[in-house]
């Protein structure tokens, strides 16, 4: 659902000419989820994926409702390691469709306020459209800060 990223397929991105270095790991919310994005951080802490900058993790809810007590705390923990943590809530009309069919946000998108519920099969919810400007700030700000040679231009509205 955010036009600026791609699936690297469960590998860490080789960071070629003109790619971006910035990643984003995603994880439902489950122990299974979590755990395989906890040995993906300290993979990447301890050196082994290479020139990739990780951003923050996404976890995306496994199921409406509370969270259990232990899931969250596992979520916080792993969510400390990535530095920034974001959370996409349990949206059951996205259990419908292919993921393909889903509406997208790109920056430099508007969100107007809403005095109606919005169908988030038509429309970016408020929560993507947050998730997308927070990660693409947080490129820009790591961009900022280092001395990559990625292309800028990438991440400007």
């Amino acid at each position: 659902m955010l036009a600026p990223v791609a699936d690297s397929s469960r590998r860490w991105p080789g960071v070629f000419e003109r790619e971006s270095p910035f990643v984003v790991l995603v994880a439902r919310e489950t122990i299974p989820g979590l755990t395989r994005a906890h040995d993906l951080l300290r993979q990447h802490l301890s050196g082994y994926a290479g020139r990739a900058d990780v951003l923050g993790l996404v976890t995306v809810a496994a199921r409406p409702g509370r969270l259990p007590a232990e899931i969250r705390r596992y979520r916080d923990v792993v969510g400390s390691l990535a530095g920034q943590l974001w959370q996409v809530p349990w949206v059951e009309e996205w259990t419908l469709v292919e993921p393909e069919k889903l509406p997208v946000w790109t920056p430099g998108d508007v969100q107007l306020p809403r005095k109606r519920r919005i169908d988030p099969l038509d429309e970016v919810p408020p929560e993507i459209h947050r998730l997308g400007s927070e990660i693409v700030a947080a490129a820009r700000s790591a961009l900022r800060e280092s001395s990559y040679d990625a292309d800028a231009r990438m991440f400007e509205e």
